[in-house]
């Protein structure tokens, strides 16, 4: 069957299925679809109708929201740093408006196919004096591009001048396009480099600040950025809606601009002759933490911090040319660095203060104690001497004599576990939360390391690293009757209208000494100074109380010192404490000599007292008078086993392990005979400077 099918012509049934599917259209089919095609293009002309004609009803509606989406419609309105002050309201840093002069080339170009281009530029050219061939240049060299800044800074006057021509021009019949004015805001800081370890600086975006106040606090400082937005109204004019900007706060300080401005003038007259490598100086309110000024020689323009003049009180410009922009940027940063609260350093003498009132709170000690001063002690297997032989002495004579040999029996009356545990009490070893950035904690020992010689070098202020504000805050919590104040620079924020934010009160962190020994601490310190080794900071008249220091630097070389003074007016009851530390005088020929830092005491000192309406409480006598005017004999050198050569008065001691006690008489360090042995805290590795 098959056979005869193929025969006739016959094909299979699959084959005839796809000729099936592969049949054209049929006339039925080709007319279905054109009625479906002619009902859609009538669909879409109707609707194309339809368009033309809401386009024609709402042209104006659609041309609101089209023009209101221009990004030219809607600006930012930069928000203005907060202003700082000092304590009486003197502007230490504040932010003046200025103007960036911007072209619009296209606007100039398109409008009316450039036909007020020309008059544009010849009013620029005319009120400010711009070469008109170069504002031409730029304009038709960049005919497509709507914002270039061609003067930067200018003053509102200046852009009055322009506001004031462009009327003119229209008077005459002219027009004036595509030039407007972009506000922008500049810090500025009225004194240049007063106070600019506290201040610190902002960048000219007003929005972050470097270092000082303008870091700690620059959440307060900055503001939020306003907007002003633009749409059409009915009548298609363009209306406005501005969203103000919240400019900063505002930080009152603690300082006072008379007193800084007398420190900076005093430190830099003394680093004159003294060639330190630094000069730190603080004031301070004991009774209340308040820094009053804060400075040292090292100083820098605020308004332009990234200036390498700076660095010549630190570099010759023959170093200066030779820096690499990285070593440049360094030798900054380090300039910037605020030398009073981040730098640490090894306090010498200024110390003692500490150690007696540690043991008259623990009672190693009474007043009624005496010492005896032989001038040499063997501590540790290691031989330690005194200045000075002083024989026998009361408790208030070792201060007055700064007797090394005495402050090492009290220290070890005390014990290493008590030695720390005071300086915890007394905020050494952590950072005092002072306002501002970058601030040291320092380095002390520990019970590890405290072996006997440690002991011995801690009673009098060596062995161990502090900052310049952990001391006087210490001294001050001494001398106000035992309550440590957390040290600040700031008293007051407000906002940018005037009223009251935030008040800044002192905060009493903790009590350090009874006020028995506060007592007594004070009465010993005037007598340091008035009949002792601090004579060289008498001031005719005044009640002055305080304490000398001479720390030798490591390496323990007998080179370099760090020299210090601190004290309060009046003694008894002192309302300003100052502090000033001279680190490596290289203009003098004998460092270890404590009137190096005392005489710039006296100097700021003597000027700041009737600023402050502090006057004198004592009758001026002749001899007194004298005798202030005269500097007090300088201290003793020593030789190179630490002896001294004169004894004329306070030289601290030469070595890590020169101090002394006459306490080997008890047992309590050993005895003159024994041999030197090498002490652990002798192999430790110290630093008494954080820059070494």
């Amino acid at each position: 069957m098959r056979a005869s099918r193929e025969k006739r012509g016959g094909r299979p049934a699959a084959k005839k299925n796809d000729n099936q599917r592969k049949r054209p259209f049929t006339r039925y089919m080709r007319g279905k679809l054109a009625f479906t095609a002619g009902i859609v293009a009538l669909l879409l002309f109707i609707l194309m109708i339809r368009l033309q004609a809401i386009g024609r009803e709402n042209n104006e509606e659609y041309q609101k929201i089209v023009y209101s989406q221009q990004d030219y419609e809607s600006r930012t309105i930069a928000f203005r740093r907060g202003d700082i002050l000092d304590r009486n309201g003197t502007v230490l840093a504040t932010t003046t408006k200025l103007y960036n002069l911007i072209l619009d080339p296209y606007i100039m170009t398109h409008t009316d196919d450039g036909e007020y281009a020309e008059a544009t530029l010849n009013a620029l050219a005319e009120c400010y004096g711009y070469d008109i061939n170069d504002l031409t240049e730029r304009v038709y060299a960049n005919t497509e591009s709507r914002y270039v800044i061609y003067a930067r800074e200018l003053t509102e006057e200046q852009m009055n001048s322009f506001l004031d021509k462009e009327a003119e021009v229209a008077e005459e019949g002219g027009r004036v396009v595509g030039v407007w004015f972009e506000t922008k805001y500049k810090r500025i800081y009225p004194y240049d480099d007063l106070a600019c370890w506290i201040l610190g600086f902002s960048r000219d975006d007003s929005s972050s600040g470097s270092y000082g106040i303008e870091q700690y606090y620059n959440d307060e400082l900055v503001g939020i950025n306003g907007r002003e937005y633009g749409y059409l109204n009915d009548d298609t004019n363009l209306e406005r809606v501005i969203k103000p900007a919240e400019n900063g706060n505002t930080i009152v300080t603690t300082i006072d601009v008379t007193i800084q401005q007398i420190v900076q003038e005093k430190i830099a007259e003394a680093q004159e002759e003294l060639q330190a490598e630094n000069i730190g100086v603080i004031v301070m309110d004991p009774d209340n933490g308040e820094i009053l000024a804060m400075a040292g020689d090292a100083v820098f323009d605020c308004n332009n911090p990234s200036d390498t003049s700076a660095l010549l009180a630190r570099y010759t410009q023959e170093e200066i040319d030779a820096m690499s922009q990285d070593e440049l940027t360094t030798a900054l940063a380090e300039l910037w660095r605020n030398f009073c609260i981040s730098y640490t350093y090894e306090p010498g003498s200024t110390a003692k203060v500490f150690t007696v009132t540690a043991a008259l709170e623990e009672a190693r000690v009474t007043l009624s104690d005496t010492f005896d001063c032989d001038g040499i002690e063997y501590v540790g297997g290691w031989p330690i001497h005194c200045n000075d032989v002083h024989g026998h002495q009361t408790l208030t004579e070792t201060l007055m004599n700064s007797c090394n040999d005495a402050l090492m029996n009290i220290a070890a009356r005390l014990g290493a576990e008590e030695i720390l545990r005071y300086q915890s009490i007394f905020g050494f070893g952590s950072q005092t939360g002072v306002d501002l950035p970058g601030e040291e904690s320092g380095l002390l020992q520990t019970m590890d390391t405290m072996d006997v010689s440690a002991v011995a070098t801690n009673g009098f202020g060596q062995n161990y690293n502090i900052t310049m504000i952990q001391q006087i805050a210490a001294y001050c919590s001494v001398v106000n009757g035992g309550t440590y104040y957390e040290p600040h620079v700031v008293r007051q924020i407000k906002n940018s209208d005037g009223a009251l934010v935030e008040e800044v009160k002192p905060v009493e962190v903790r009590e350090t000494v009874s006020a028995d020994t506060s007592e007594y601490l004070k009465e010993a310190l005037f007598d340091v100074v008035d009949i002792g080794t601090g004579g060289n900071a008498r001031i005719p008249g005044y009640e002055v109380g305080g304490k000398t220091g001479t720390a030798e630097k490591q390496p323990r070389d007998k080179e370099n010192y760090l020299l210090s003074f601190i004290g309060g007016v009046p003694a008894s009851d002192p309302e300003v404490v100052l502090y000033v530390v001279v680190d490596a005088p290289a203009g003098v020929e004998n460092q270890a000599q404590s009137r190096h830092a005392s005489n710039v005491w006296k100097a700021i000192m003597q000027e700041i007292l009737p600023y402050l309406n502090i006057y004198p409480t004592r009758e001026v006598e002749e001899t007194e008078a004298e005798t202030a005017a005269e500097e007090v004999p300088a201290e003793p050198e020593t030789d190179a086993d630490g002896n001294p050569v004169e004894t004329e008065a306070e030289t601290e001691p030469e070595t890590a392990n020169n101090v002394t006690d006459d306490s080997y008489e008890n047992g309590i360090f050993g005895s003159p005979g024994e041999e030197p042995q090498e002490s652990e805290s002798e192999s430790q590795e110290e630093s008494s400077q954080a820059e070494q």
